[in-house]
C-alpha cells in the first residue's frame, strides 16, 4: 500500500470505530468540523466563523469526542508516514546495495577513504570515539506506555500487511485485528489520571531501551565493523563507543520528588531490565548451543572455570546429567543461573543501607566465560548466534543505561553552607553570603585538607540532609555495583568556579570523587559568555588539575539550548552557543584537557531541535573530535525511537555526522571574519528586539498568560517535575524553558523559534552577502532552515484566535501586532536569503506534509480555545465540569503535539 491507501485504511477504521462506539451523529459532527477547517484553509471567508460556531455549540462531552477523533487521527497518520519512510528507506538501500546510502555509517567511512584519510588517522579517531544519548523525561511527552504499546502493535501489523505475501483471507483477518486494536485504543484513556511518579517516567524510558535500543544498538556496531572491513580491513573500534544514559531518577534540579530512595529504586529498575534481558538471551543460546565437547573440545580455561564452580545449582546439575557431553550448554546454563541469582538482589535496600558490603559480581564475570565459549565454536555460530549477546553485554552491561545526577548550583551551595557551619569551617563567615571568589578560596583550602568526619549533622534542613544522602549513595553504588552504573554529576545554573568546587568537595568528603565526571551546565546568555573564563580559572587550580588526572584529563561541559533561548531569543542564543563552544574548545586545548561537549537539546527548534545530522555538522570546527553527548527529550524519544527501523536510521545519521565532523577533512574552512562581525551585529539587534517584547513590555506577561494555555498546562498531569523553579511561578525568568516553549507551540505562535530573527537580519541588510553566508556556512544555514521550519508550523491566523482570550482586547491587539509584524518580517527575510518563493520550497516533502496536516490540526486549536474560554469562565475549578474540561485540554494537547510532531 502507498501512504494514501494506508491513511485511507486507518481513517476508515477510525471512522467506523467512532460510529459504533459513540454515535453516527457524533461522526457527522466531526466530519462537519473537518470540512469547515478545510474550507477555512482554502480561503472561504465564512468558514472560520462557521468552525467557531460549530465548536461553540458542542457540549463538553461532544467536544471531547471530536477532539479525541482528530488527536487519534494524527497518531494513525504519523504511523502511516513512519511506515512510508521505512519503505522508502528500504527501497533506497536495495537500489544502492552494496554501496551505502547517504548519511549512513558506511557512507561516512567510504567518504573518508575517498578523501584520503589514512588508516592511522581513522584508528586515532576510533580510539577517542564516544557518543552517548541521554534520555530525559520532560513534560512534553504525554503518551502513556499503554498507548505506546498499542501504537507499536499497529505499526507492526501495517508492516505485515505491506511486506508479507498474504492470502485474501489473511489480509481480511489482519484488517479485522487492526479494527479491534483501534477500537481498544479509542476506549483507552490517552493520558494518566494522576501525575506520573518519577519511577513511572523511568519505566517509560526503559520501555524504549527494552523495545528498541537493545536490538538496534548492536546493529549500529555491526554497521561500523562492516564498513571498516570493506574500506580499512582489520581496523576495528575496540571498546563500547555508542552508549545510553538517562536523567530520569537522577535529575533532582527543581524536582523535589527525586530523592536518594527514588534514585536507588531507579538504579534497581535499570539493573533489573538488563539482568532479565540477558537471562532470556543466555537461555535461548543455551538451548541452541548443543555442540558436543567430543567434536569441539572446550578451552582449558572454560573447563577449569566449570570445575571451580562445582557443585552446580540443581538445574545446572540436572542439565549436566542429561547432556554430559554438551559443555557449552552447561557453561551457558551456569551463567544464566548467576543472572537468576542477581535478579533476586534487593538492590534498593542494599544501596540505602549503611553497613559495609563487599563488591558484587560485575558484567566481566559473564563476559570471560562467554569469550571462552566463543573461541571454540565455528565462526558462523559465533558471529550469528553469539555476537549479538556479546555486543549487548558490552553496551548495556548489567545497568542498561548510565544514570546521570543533576542538581542546581544554588541548592548545592546552600546545603554545603549548612554543613560547613555545622563543622565550624567557615571562620565565622556565612558561606551563602560570600562572593564567588571567597567561596572558591575557602573550598580550595578545604580540598587541600583531609576530609572531616561527617556524622549526621543536627539542625540541617531536610533538603541538606537529602543532598548529603545523594553523595553517600553515589559512593555506595560505586563501592558495591561499580562505577559503570552512574554517569556524570551535572551542575545546572553554573556561574562560577566555586559551583564546581562545591561538588568536588562534597564528593571528596563522601568518598566518591575519584574519576567522578563533574559537569558544569552553562544555560543563560551571560553564563555562556563567562563559561570559557570559568573553565580556564578552574583548570589553573592545583586541586582541580589533580582531579582531572583521575578523570584521564577529560572534561565534559554541558551547554543549555532552552534557557539561553528563553533568555536571549533565537538568533542571539544560537550565536552565543556557537561562540561558547569555540572558546571552550580553545581553553581545553590550551590546558591539555580532552573536551566532550554535552548538548542539552530539546524537541523544538527553540530548544536546539531539528535534523540531527545537519545540527551536528553545523557545530564549530574542532569542537567534536569524536566525542559527543546529547539529550533526547520528551516527545522526540517517541518520534525517533518507537519504530526500530527509524531509530536505526536516526542513529546512523548521528554517527555519520560525528565521524565526518571529527576529522580535518570534514571540518569547514575558518569562517570569514566579516561573516562573524555580521552575526555579532545581527545577534545584538535580535537580542534587543526580543528582550524589548519579552522583558520590557509591561503588557507581555499578562498577554502570554492569557493568550496561551500556560496555566492549564502547569496543572496537567504530564510530568513529575513542577513547571517553575520556585519563587514567582508566573515570571518568565522563573518558569522552566519547557513549558515556556510548550505554551507558545500549542497556541501556534511558536514565538521562541523565530522572534527577533527578522529584525536581526534586516539590521544588517546586505542580502547578497547573507545569501553567500547561507550557502557557505553550515551553521548559518542551519539557523535559517530551522527558523523556516518554526515559521511554517506557526500560524498567525490561529494565534489571533488565542489572542481573543485576553480580557483587555485593546492591549491584546497591540501585543499581537508586534508579534505578527515580526513574524512577517522574519518570513520575508528568510525568503530573500534562500531565494525561495515559499518557505521550505527546498524541502518539498516536509512542506507538503505540513500543508496536509494543517486542516486537521486547526480544529484542535479551535477546540482548545473554546475549552480555555469555558474553563476560565468557571467560578470554581474543582467541579466535575472543570475536571471534564481539563480532560478535553489533555486531548487537545496530545493531538496538537501529534499533529505538529513536537511540542516543547
Amino acid at each position: 500500500m502507498d501512504i494514501s491507501a494506508t491513511i485511507r485504511l486507518l481513517g476508515d477504521l477510525l471512522g467506523q470505530t467512532l460510529r459504533e462506539q459513540e454515535s453516527v451523529e457524533l461522526f457527522e459532527i466531526e466530519e462537519r468540523v473537518r470540512l469547515a477547517a478545510k474550507a477555512r484553509r482554502a480561503g472561504e471567508t465564512a468558514a472560520a466563523q462557521q468552525l467557531t460556531d460549530a465548536i461553540a455549540a458542542l457540549s463538553t462531552e461532544e467536544t471531547r469526542v471530536v477532539a479525541a477523533a482528530f488527536a487519534m487521527y494524527f497518531d494513525l497518520v504519523n504511523l502511516a508516514e513512519e511506515h512510508q519512510r521505512v519503505s522508502v528507506l528500504r527501497q533506497r538501500e536495495a537500489r544502492r546495495y552494496p554501496d551505502p546510502i547517504g548519511e549512513s555509517i558506511g557512507d561516512a567511512i567510504a567518504r573518508m577513504k575517498a578523501a584520503g584519510v589514512s588508516r592511522r588517522e581513522l584508528a586515532a579517531l576510533l580510539e577517542r570515539l564516544d557518543i552517548e544519548l541521554v534520555l530525559t523525561a520532560h513534560p512534553t511527552e504525554a503518551k502513556r506506555r499503554t498507548i505506546l504499546s498499542k501504537v507499536r502493535w499497529i505499526s507492526q501489523t501495517l508492516n505485515i500487511l505491506e511486506n508479507m505475501r498474504l492470502l485474501p483471507g489473511e489480509t481480511e483477518a489482519l484488517q479485522t485485528d487492526l479494527y479491534a486494536e483501534i477500537t481498544n485504543f479509542w476506549l483507552t484513556a490517552r493520558a494518566r489520571a494522576i501525575r506520573p511518579t518519577v519511577t513511572d517516567e523511568a519505566r517509560t524510558v526503559l520501555y524504549y531501551v527494552d523495545e528498541t535500543f537493545w536490538d538496534v544498538l548492536p546493529r549500529i556496531y555491526d554497521g561500523l565493523d562492516s564498513a571498516l572491513e570493506r574500506h580499512y580491513p582489520g581496523l576495528q573500534a575496540g571498546r563500547p563507543w555508542l552508549r545510553l544514559a538517562s536523567w530520569v531518577g537522577g535529575d533532582r534540579d527543581g524536582n523535589p520528588y527525586v530523592t536518594a530512595a527514588v534514585t536507588a529504586e531507579t538504579l534497581r529498575l535499570h539493573r533489573g531490565l538488563a539482568v532479565e534481558k540477558h537471562r532470556a538471551a543466555f537461555h535461548a543460546l543455551a538451548r541452541s548451543l548443543s555442540l558436543t565437547a567430543s567434536r569441539l573440545p572446550p578451552a582449558p580455561e572454560l573447563v577449569e572455570w566449570l570445575d571451580a564452580r562445582r557443585p552446580f545449582p540443581p538445574h545446572v546439575a540436572y542439565l549436566e546429567s542429561r547432556y554430559p557431553d554438551e559443555t557449552y550448554r552447561i557453561a551457558l546454563a551456569l551463567l544464566n543461573a548467576d543472572l537468576a541469582q542477581a535478579s533476586q538482589d534487593d538492590m534498593t535496600s542494599r544501596l540505602l543501607a549503611s553497613e559495609p558490603h563487599a563488591a558484587l559480581a560485575r558484567v566481566e564475570a559473564l563476559q570471560k566465560p562467554l569469550e571462552w565459549v566463543a573461541q571454540a565454536v565455528p565462526e558462523p555460530v559465533r558471529e550469528r548466534q553469539m555476537r549479538p549477546l556479546m555486543r549487548q553485554l558490552d553496551i548495556f552491561g548489567l545497568h542498561a543505561a548510565r544514570l546521570d545526577m543533576r542538581q542546581d548550583a544554588g541548592r548545592i551551595n546552600a546545603g554545603l553552607g549548612e554543613l560547613l557551619r555545622g563543622l565550624n569551617l567557615t571562620g565565622g563567615s556565612d558561606f551563602a553570603r560570600m562572593d564567588a571568589a571567597a567561596r572558591a578560596g575557602l573550598l580550595t583550602r578545604l580540598l587541600d585538607q583531609p576530609p572531616p568526619q561527617l556524622a549526621p549533622q543536627a539542625g540541617v534542613t531536610p533538603e541538606t540532609a537529602e543532598m548529603w544522602a545523594l553523595f553517600k549513595l553515589i559512593a555506595r553504588v560505586r563501592e558495591v555495583y561499580g562505577r559503570e552504573l552512574l554517569g556524570p554529576f551535572i551542575i545546572s545554573m553554573t556561574q562560577s568556579v566555586a559551583d564546581v568546587l562545591a561538588v568536588l568537595c562534597l564528593a571528596r568528603w563522601a568518598g566518591c570523587d575519584q574519576g567522578l565526571d563533574i559537569v558544569p551546565l552553562f544555560e543563560t546568555m551571560d553564563d555562556l559568555t563567562a563559561a570559557p573564563g570559568i573553565m580556564a580559572e578552574l583548570f589553573a587550580l592545583k586541586s582541580y588539575r589533580e582531579h582531572l588526572v583521575n578523570c584521564r584529563r577529560s572534561q565534559t561541559i554541558m551547554i543549555g539550548y532552552s534557557d539561553s533561548n528563553k533568555d536571549g531569543g533565537y538568533l542571539a542564543a544560537n550565536w552565543a552557543l556557537y561562540q561558547a563552544q569555540e572558546n571552550l574548545a580553545r581553553v581545553c586545548r590550551e590546558h591539555g584537557v580532552r573536551l566532550t561537549l554535552f548538548h542539552g537539546r530539546g524537541g523544538t527548534v527553540a530548544r536546539g531541535g531539528g535534523p540531527a545530522n545537519r545540527a551536528i555538522r553545523a557545530q564549530p570546527p574542532g569542537t567534536i573530535n569524536g566525542r559527543f553527548r546529547l539529550t533526547e527529550q520528551g516527545e522526540v524519544i517517541a518520534a525517533r525511537y518507537l519504530n526500530p527501523e527509524l531509530a536505526h536510521r536516526h542513529l546512523e545519521q548521528v554517527v555519520n555526522a560525528v565521524l565526518l565532523a571529527s576529522l580535518p577533512a570534514g571540518a569547514d574552512a575558518p569562517v570569514a571574519q566579516k561573516w562573524r562581525q555580521a552575526l555579532d551585529e545581527m545577534a545584538a539587534a535580535s537580542l534587543s528586539a526580543y528582550r524589548q517584547l519579552v522583558f520590557k513590555n509591561p503588557d507581555f506577561l499578562t498577554y502570554w498568560q492569557a493568550a496561551t494555555p500556560l496555566d492549564e498546562i502547569k496543572r496537567l498531569h504530564i510530568g513529575s517535575r513542577p513547571a517553575s523553579r520556585g519563587g514567582k511561578t508566573d515570571a518568565v525568568a522563573s518558569l522552566r524553558a519547557i513549558p515556556w516553549v510548550f505554551s507558545w507551540m500549542q497556541s501556534r505562535y511558536n514565538l521562541p523559534g523565530w522572534y527577533g530573527l527578522g529584525t536581526g537580519l534586516n539590521s544588517w541588510g546586505n542580502w547578497e552577502e547573507l545569501g553567500l553566508m547561507y550557502r557557505g556556512w553550515p551553521f548559518f544555514r542551519s539557523v535559517i532552515d530551522n527558523a523556516a521550519m518554526s515559521l511554517v508550523k506557526a500560524d498567525m491566523g490561529i494565534a489571533a484566535l488565542y489572542a481573543t482570550l485576553v480580557p483587555d482586547q485593546e492591549m491584546a491587539a497591540t501585543v499581537f501586532a508586534l508579534i505578527q509584524t515580526e513574524y512577517e518580517r522574519t518570513r520575508q527575510a528568510i525568503l530573500r536569503i534562500t531565494g525561495e518563493a515559499e518557505l521550505l520550497d527546498g524541502d518539498p516533502v516536509i512542506q507538503r506534509a505540513v500543508r496536509l496536516r494543517n486542516p486537521y490540526i486547526d480544529p484542535l486549536n479551535y477546540i482548545q480555545v473554546e475549552t480555555l474560554r469555558r474553563l476560565r469562565a468557571l467560578p470554581d475549578l474543582e467541579t466535575e465540569e472543570a475536571s471534564a474540561l481539563r480532560e478535553v485540554m489533555v486531548v487537545t494537547i496530545n493531538g496538537i503535539a501529534a499533529g505538529l510532531r513536537n511540542t516543547g
